[in-house]
């Protein structure tokens, strides 16, 4: 909607691992792949699951952004570690309480 609306708008997925939605219910893996499917680019992180390979896509994420919008309950977790980084590397950060 926002490429209509403001036409310059780019789509990026970051994603963490090859075959990542796999052990998804199936209606999480058709919007899953509906979303890769409208996005203009697709950067894989690395081949194979490991327990770091989110946290290496979310500083990926942070590292090529100049905002950051975070959707975060307060919880300790992915969300808040990205966030810390993304202070830490001075990025704009709008946080949207959940």
């Amino acid at each position: 909607a926002l490429r209509d609306i403001l036409g310059d708008v780019s789509l990026e997925a970051a994603i963490p691992c090859q075959g990542q939605s796999r052990t998804w219910p199936r209606p999480q893996r058709e919007l899953y792949e509906d979303i890769l499917s409208r996005c203009d680019r697709s950067t894989l992180i690395q081949q194979d699951y490991s327990p770091g390979c989110m946290m290496r896509r979310n500083r990926y994420m942070v590292d090529n952004a100049s905002l950051l919008l975070a959707c975060f309950s307060g919880q300790p977790g992915g969300t808040m570690n990205t966030i810390l980084y993304a202070q830490r590397q001075g990025l704009s950060l709008i946080t949207i309480e959940i």
